[in-house]
Parts: C-alpha cells; structure tokens; sequence
C-alpha cells in the first residue's frame, strides 16, 4: 500500500457512512481538498487531524471507536505494527460494547495480523485460533478463509509445517466453495503452496501452481497481487531445482511488485528472492541487486530482528559462492548464534549453510557438528526430508568425500 492508504480508505468509508461531503468533515480546519488526499492516501495527517476527524465521524455516524480505528490504520501506515495492534484492540473492545460483533471481530483480526507482521508467531496462533472459533466464522462462513489463512501463515513461520497444511488446505477449500475475492483467494493459496513446498511436497505445489494459481493470476489481479502470486510461484519453482522457472517468475513479480506500493512486501520479496537464487548457487548481478534492495528497504522500514538475520543469512551465503569461507563462517556463525529468533526451518538452512563452509575449510568435526544440528532443527519443523539430506552431508564430510557449495537442503 501507498503511503497513508490504509488510514485513507478508512477515512473514506466512515465519511461516506456519517453521509458526510468532503468539506463537511474537513470544516474550517481542513479544506476539502486535503480531506480527499488524505483519502486517496497521498497526504499524511497533520497533527491532531486524527483526533479531529475521529470527535467530527463519531457525532454524526454515531460510532465511539472512529478514533483508535483511524489510529490503528494510520500506525499500520508507519509500520509502527506495536502500536496499530493497540489501537486495533481498543477499537474492537469499543465495537463489541456497542453490539457491532461483526466489527469486533474484524478488528481482533487486524490486531492479529499485526502479530505476524512482528513476527510473534506463537501469540498469533492463539488469537487466529480464537477467532476461528468464533460464530461468525463458523464453517461456511465468509470469515473462516480469512482466519485459517492467517492460522496457516502463523504455523510456518512458527516452523509448524504440518499444522500449516492443514489450515492452508482448509482455507483454500473454503475460500473456493465461499466464492471468496481474487485477492483473498491468491492469499489462500500462497500460503498453501509455500506449506506444502516447505515440507518437502514439491510436486504437488507445483501442480497446484501450474493448474490453479497461474491462471488466476493471469485472469485479472491487481499488480501487488498478481506479484504476490508470481514470487510464490517462484519459489516452488526454485525448491524442486527449476532455476529457469523460478528465475521467470520471480522477474515477473519483481515487474509488478514495487517499493511506492508497499515498501515492506517488495523489502521481503527482494530478500526472498536472493535467498531462492543462492540457494541454487545463482551468483549474478540480478542476485547481488536483490541483496541491495533488501538492505536498502531494511534500513528505511526497520523491519524485525528476523528480517536482520535472514538478509545477514544471504550476506553469508553470497560470501560462500564466492569462494570467502572464512568470512562466510564469520557471519553465518553470528547469524547462527541468534538462531533463537528463527523459526526452526530457517535455522536449519543456516546450519547447513554454516556446515558447507566450514567443510571447504576442512573443519571437519564442526561441519559435522553443524549439520546435525541442521538435521535437527528441520525435524522439530516437520520437514523429515530435509532432515534426512543434512544427515547424509554429515555422513558424506565423515568419510571424507567433498559436498558441494550448492547443495540444497532436501531433495525438494
């Protein structure tokens, strides 16, 4: 989203709800002129014009929690995601007090979101759980995609790959029976493919990318989406070592997928990116751009101390390619160190990553050391073949047989 979209759009719905003119809301302290940028998220708000607006939209729409709903949407803007969380949680407090059930949950919902986007997996489990759970997201209900997408989004960043099939399947199934928009319906199956792919059944992401994503996507989505879709078709790709592939598609979502639109979704993609193509031992100047823009986006967004270790983690991993094994120990050793704030699937990359390099040193117990404990952190994340690959590469660096710097983790 553009810069203020989110508040924008909010503004626009509550004005339109109080049957109010541009120029009614703004009053003497806004003209209408800046009412309709704000709207069109091409102006910030100044200050105090939050609470201004929100004391004007409540009096006439009659709803007490116009305020901490703008807020939260403004926080979201800023990616101030600690804040829009708070505010979000208020607003649904306010909602179900005044009887608006569906609006309580909707806002439980973003205060969810903003648990994921924070990367606190574990809280966001239990309260995508609890909404789940809810009457109004019983089965055949138009919320329940919404909410196990989220469970399933939840689950793998948690490194519960299994439970996160299950609610991605779930939610899929739902959203295509429910009929349910485009946009949703590519989230539902981003999050099951890249399940599915992360627990090592490639094939049958693929297929489901092949014979359902990719012609929605090219029906007719939005260009944010569409790019969503194509990174995540990418990806697949990438993991069952179809570099042609997943170089194609992951240059179409880099064609779609832009920084003025949202800065943290094309910081993510960018550094996803990298990582897929040094996976596959791609060490081009496409791929050394990647890591630019991650760092560049990282600087400005912030981001979380995942988001830090995963570019540090392709830093490592661009070091290895090159032939600069001891500087690649050096920072997949600090990443490893902090491996604590990874979920379990990430850390066994790291791990193997780490392995790879200190066998090309001849550090031969360590690399051993490094990658059982890869095997083990892909077995706590329910990723059995993985495991399996970085058991045998600890067996292989027993006996004294070379690895190869572009082993992948898995069979994929």
């Amino acid at each position: 989203m553009t810069m203020g979209e989110t508040f924008g759009q909010r503004l626009h719905f509550f004005r339109r709800t109080g049957h109010l003119t541009q120029a009614a809301l703004g009053g003497s302290e806004l003209p209408a002129r800046e009412v309709s940028l704000l709207e069109r998220g091409r102006r910030e708000p100044p200050p105090g014009a939050v609470r201004l607006l929100a004391e004007r939209l409540a009096t006439v729409a009659g709803l007490p929690r116009v305020y901490f709903e703008l807020s939260a949407a403004q926080a979201w803007d800023e990616r101030d995601y600690s804040a829009a969380r708070g505010f979000a949680l208020r607003a649904a407090a306010a909602a179900l007090a005044a009887g608006d059930e569906t609006g309580e949950w909707e806002l439980s919902y973003l205060a969810a979101v903003c648990l994921r986007r924070q990367h606190a997996y574990r809280q966001c489990i239990a309260e995508a759980e609890r909404l789940a759970q809810h009457p109004l997201a019983g089965e055949g209900q138009p919320l329940r995609p919404l909410a196990e997408t989220l469970l399933a989004t939840a689950c793998q960043g948690a490194g519960q790959l299994a439970d996160a099939v299950v609610h991605a399947r779930r939610a899929l199934d739902l959203g295509v029976s429910l009929k349910v928009g485009p946009e949703y319906l590519v989230e539902a199956y981003q999050a099951f493919i890249a399940a599915l792919s992360e627990s090592g059944l490639q094939d049958e992401a693929w297929g489901h990318c092949r014979t359902l994503l990719v012609p929605l996507l090219e029906s007719g989505t939005d260009r944010q989406t569409a790019g969503k879709g194509f990174w995540a078709v990418g990806n697949v790709a990438f993991r069952r070592g179809d570099i042609a592939n997943g170089l194609r598609y992951h240059t179409r979502a880099a064609s779609l997928l832009s920084p003025t639109a949202d800065l943290e979704v094309w910081a993510a993609f960018n550094r996803a990116s990298a990582a897929m193509r040094l996976a596959e031992g791609v060490h081009d100047d496409a791929t050394r751009e990647c890591l630019a823009h991650a760092e560049t986006a990282l600087s400005v967004v912030g981001g979380t101390e995942e988001d830090g270790l995963d570019n540090l983690h392709n830093q490592g991993r661009w070091l290895q390619l090159s032939g600069n094994h001891p500087s690649a120990v050096d920072v997949l050793s600090t990443v490893y160190g902090r491996r604590g704030v990874l979920p379990p699937q990430s850390t066994g990359e790291v791990a193997l990553h780490l392995g790879l390099s200190l066998a090309a040193l001849g550090r031969t117990w360590q690399a051993v050391q490094a990658f059982e404990d890869s095997a083990a952190a892909f077995s706590r994340a329910g990723a059995p073949d993985r495991a399996g690959h970085a058991a045998r590469l600890s067996a292989q660096v027993q006996s004294g047989a070379p690895v190869g710097l572009t082993e992948r983790t898995g069979p994929w």
